[in-house]
């Protein structure tokens, strides 16, 4: 089983990072397809963003700032996978304006040294840019900032320290620099996900080692769970590798996730070879007579939990999900295999004995104690006990109703990261960098230069800005008619009505400026145009009638122009892919739950033992969704698959204890002695599978990304939440339905 294990885990450097969120969204997704089609044509989209800030009340429009934002621009154009033709700044940009009847293309910011009198003339020539506000400067003028492309904004962890480095160099004294930007957050989460999984998965491993030691009493005891823990997690990880698979957010929490489950498998083997090896068995009887007691139940778990693991990957429309339930159904398999045969051997070749302190027939521990003593009471009073229970199940659904789909950027990261310091510093001071789209695409060459294209987005844009959470919008309308003011004067924001005007113009512009300019605005072709508006908030929840809003402004356009108008940029992509998550979010638990279903009928091949095995399943669920509405955690891709994990985990405890009972009524006993002495063994075996599994996964909240965190704390939740379903409510219902459950659980 170890060479086996080896030749699994021989797969490890194979594995490969892709913490972006980019990774959950569909390549075939039209806002996917949208934002490639918009990137490759304009080239912005989710650049760096640097920001250089002074004290509020003063000016950053000051020789060394100004000075200090050319050599930065400069010198990141230099930097490796930085677009560097697209980079964007007051160094980079020109005003339009007119001098005696001529058009005049002059830089924002003059070329040659900064003094006092070019600082403010850049301030003036911007002033007369409208557009370039809350871009590359704030209104206030106490912010400066370089708009940054890379090559791969999903993977830029090298380019943006790069970045980082050189503006903290060149920043001057009292200037703070800010860097942020949806390349930045990505390479700060690939960053976390780095470090935080060489935390906190040697520590859940010590964690679960710790609960072990407590369970068992016996450090010797320890091997063969180790070897189980490890060789599951290495074997999925691993696997992982061979396959090409990538290594996602969620992904980190896989290794924990394995771990922690394969602790029930080799805690229920071991717990009952300690017994038998107590009541004075040699270890090869021992062993035997464990495995005889758990192959079954431990079997039947296995196939539950794989199911439940499938369901969820089945149901799921992201690849991340999808991937993340397959290699779990994988690492599950692998801790049944290692359990039923490593494990044994381990026992045997150890020659384990319990300690002085282990529980048997002379000493009886506090958890034994617990279980006996909560089972007693459900045996003798179920309808009071249940009562109480039904209110507590009743607050749970109070606090579930209050869990809703919702994804921001910032939130996945800590309140203190630079990185959202940062990009809540660059959105108060620009109102907002969230950016959403609308590419314009006319049928032929040249088709967008007319007066009436233009007149109508002027049009589609003042419809669009009257939306909520829009701070501006811009596009090549702006511009024309700007260089029609500077020309024939006139009142701000008119356009030509002369057909041949546009074109004109722009060809007049290149006199003075260069065609470039407007690559941002409008292809070389003159067929397709950028729409931009900056929204003041990337909130899903918030946005989501702002996106909606957008669409239905974009098709009545399109019908009345003849023109296409596709939605695009980084909020219409998170539009897109948290809709699909919402959508097949409890599609996704639907599979889970109803595979585990149809796994727990065929292991007990009765409709009676099934559904009671699904009580501890409900309550878990239950459970996670409750903790989402307390703590006010959003159903997102990090978390929308906790509900599925806590339907595979849950059966686990309610088949154990169920195959007991079932095992002690087919040899005769009735339900109070089937729910005896060696019930109470396991259940504590359930006990203390379930503290492992819940602070196992606690422990991934030492991760200081809060997706990673809340994560953790839900499967937790949801693996406590199944303890109390099976342990409380399950004996309570068996009471009450105590003839019909005794004839259904005898002859199952």
């Amino acid at each position: 089983m170890l060479l086996l294990v080896g030749a699994f885990g021989a797969g490890l450097p194979g594995v490969h990072k892709d913490p972006s969120v980019d990774a959950f969204v569909p390549l075939d997704h039209p806002a996917a397809i949208a934002r490639d089609e918009a990137r490759e044509i304009f080239g912005l989209e989710d650049p760096v963003v640097v920001g250089l800030a002074v004290p509020r009340g003063q000016s950053a429009f000051t020789p060394p700032v100004l000075e200090a934002l050319r050599r930065i621009h400069d010198g990141v154009r230099l930097v490796d996978e930085v677009k560097k033709n697209d980079v964007l700044s007051l160094a980079s940009e020109r005003a339009i304006f007119g001098e005696d009847g001529d058009l005049q293309v002059e830089s924002l910011l003059e070329p040659g040294p900064v003094t006092e009198a070019t600082a403010a003339v850049a301030w003036t020539r911007l002033s007369a840019m409208p557009m370039f506000f809350d871009l590359l400067a704030s209104r206030a003028g106490d912010l400066v900032t370089l708009v940054i492309p890379v090559e791969d904004p999903n993977h830029a962890e090298t380019v943006v320290a790069e970045i980082r480095a050189l503006a903290e160099a060149e920043a001057p004294p009292g200037v703070t620099v800010h860097v942020a930007g949806v390349a930045a957050m990505n390479a700060r989460l690939a960053d976390t996900v780095g470090s935080d999984t060489r935390i906190f998965v040697p520590a859940a491993v010590v964690v679960v080692m710790l609960i072990l030691l407590v369970a068992l009493r016996r450090p010797l005891a320890l091997l063969g769970p180790l070897v189980v823990i490890a060789g599951s997690a290495l074997t999925a990880i691993g696997l992982m590798g061979w396959l090409d698979a990538r290594y996602y957010l969620i992904t980190t929490a896989l290794p924990v996730v394995i771990m922690a489950i394969a602790v029930a498998d080799s805690l229920h083997v071991t717990t009952f070879y300690l017994r038998a090896r107590a009541a004075g068995s040699g270890a090869r009887d021992a062993v035997l007579s464990a495995l005889a007691h758990t192959w079954m139940p431990v079997t039947f778990t296995t196939v539950t939990t794989i199911a439940g693991f499938v369901g969820l990957s089945l149901g799921a429309a992201m690849q991340p999900i999808s991937e993340f339930g397959l290699f779990a159904a994988v690492g599950v398999a692998a801790a049944w295999v290692l359990s039923l045969t490593a494990l044994p051997a381990i026992l045997v070749l150890t020659n384990l004995q319990p300690g002085a302190a282990q529980p048997g027939a002379a000493r009886v521990g506090w958890v034994d104690r617990a279980v006996a003593t909560v089972t007693r009471l459900a045996l003798a009073r179920p309808g009071l006990m249940l009562l109480g229970l039904g209110l507590w199940v009743t607050l749970l659904a109070v606090a579930a109703s209050e869990a809703r789909f919702d994804y921001e950027r910032k939130r996945y990261f800590a309140p203190a990261d630079a990185v959202r310091t940062a990009d809540a510093e660059l959105n108060t001071r620009l109102g907002g960098l969230n950016f959403l789209d609308l590419v314009i695409r006319a049928p032929e060459e040249g088709g967008i230069l007319t007066p009436s294209v233009l007149g109508a987005m002027a049009e589609l844009k003042a419809e669009l800005a009257a939306l909520p959470h829009v701070v501006k919008v811009t596009a090549i309308d702006d511009y024309i008619a700007l260089m029609h003011r500077a020309l024939n004067g006139g009142p701000e924001g008119v356009l030509p009505t002369a057909a041949r005007a546009p074109a004109q113009y722009m060809f007049l512009y290149e006199a003075s400026g260069a065609p470039e300019d407007f690559r941002h605005e409008i292809d070389y072709d003159y067929r397709y145009a950028l729409v931009r508006a900056q929204l003041s908030t990337d909130r899903f929840a918030a946005v989501r009638p702002t996106v909606a809003g957008f669409a239905d402004a974009a098709a009545r356009w399109s019908a009345r122009t003849g023109l296409d108008a596709t939605l695009s940029g980084r909020v219409a992509v998170n539009d897109g892919w948290m809709g699909l998550l919402a959508a097949n979010h409890f599609y996704g638990l639907g599979w889970a739950a109803g595979l585990v279903l149809l796994a727990t009928l065929l292991a007990f091949r009765a409709v009676g033992p099934a559904l009671l095995a699904m009580i501890p399943v409900c309550i878990g669920v239950l459970s996670v969704y409750a903790t989402m509405g307390a703590f006010s955690i959003d159903i997102a891709p990090a978390t929308s698959m906790t509900a599925a994990i806590a339907t595979g985990l849950g059966v686990d405890f309610g088949i154990h204890l169920i195959a007991h009972v079932r095992r002690r009524l087919a040899a005769g006993d009735d339900l109070e002695t089937a729910m005896g002495e060696q019930y109470v063994v396991v259940g504590r075996a359930c006990y203390y599978s379930a503290i492992a599994l819940a602070v196992a996964l606690a422990v991934v909240c030492l991760s200081s990304a809060p997706p990673l965190r809340w994560f953790g704390l839900l499967v937790s939740a949801g693996a406590l939440g199944s303890l109390v379903g099976a342990l409380c409510i399950l004996p309570c219902v068996l009471a009450l339905t105590r003839s019909r459950s005794s004839v259904e659980l005898q002859h199952a």
